[in-house]
């Protein structure tokens, strides 16, 4: 897997064994990076905005971040072995300055604790056992200091059946092969 635009593109990144994580596909990436970079919908810009990585695997969605002008970005991950395919990606590509890495349940974390700036985008990859994902958005909710102005994506697999409009204002929704691309932003 590369970086695909942006100072670091083609940047090779490690990847986790598969079998404990599954990659963001390049095409999936690279769609979700041209909507994000023209559609008048999400209007979003890179410089200097602060990225929330949860489940972030090998970094590969924060790095694309970083590349294309991303000041931080906060990377969640509590599974041990890909967190070391994590700090080797941010040791490879010489971007320490850039990265906060939290090694914890999100779930059990305090958000407040250690994210002390506004969210700018959030991006959601979770595992696809989606039994947690109520908890989850309550507690985003129960944050909302830190996300009133959030773009919020979430990929997940087609046959969930999680009802994301309970949670967010769906701006726009794609899908990708076994895919799903949501953008939108937190209901208060």
């Amino acid at each position: 897997m590369r970086i695909i635009s942006g100072k670091f593109r083609s940047k090779k990144l490690l990847l986790p064994d598969p079998k404990i994580t599954r990659p963001l596909r390049d095409y999936v990436k690279e769609s979700i990076f041209n909507l994000l970079m023209h559609s008048k919908l999400l209007n979003f810009n890179f410089n200097q905005s602060t990225i929330l990585d949860l489940f972030s695997g090998s970094g590969s969605f924060g790095f694309e971040c970083i590349s294309r002008g991303s000041s931080k970005v906060i990377f969640i991950e509590k599974e041990k072995k890909i967190l070391n395919i994590l700090y080797k990606n941010i040791h490879n590509l010489l971007i320490n300055e850039y990265c906060i890495v939290i090694n914890n349940d999100v779930l059990e974390l305090n958000l407040q604790k250690f994210i002390k700036d506004s969210i700018n985008l959030l991006f959601l990859d979770p595992p696809f056992q989606y039994n947690f994902l109520n908890n989850l958005f309550q507690k985003l909710q129960n944050n909302s200091s830190l996300f009133l102005k959030t773009l919020i994506i979430i990929h997940y697999e087609n046959k969930n059946r999680f009802d994301f409009n309970n949670y967010l204002n769906i701006i726009i929704k794609k899908k990708y092969g076994r895919s799903i691309v949501i953008f939108g932003t937190l209901k208060y």
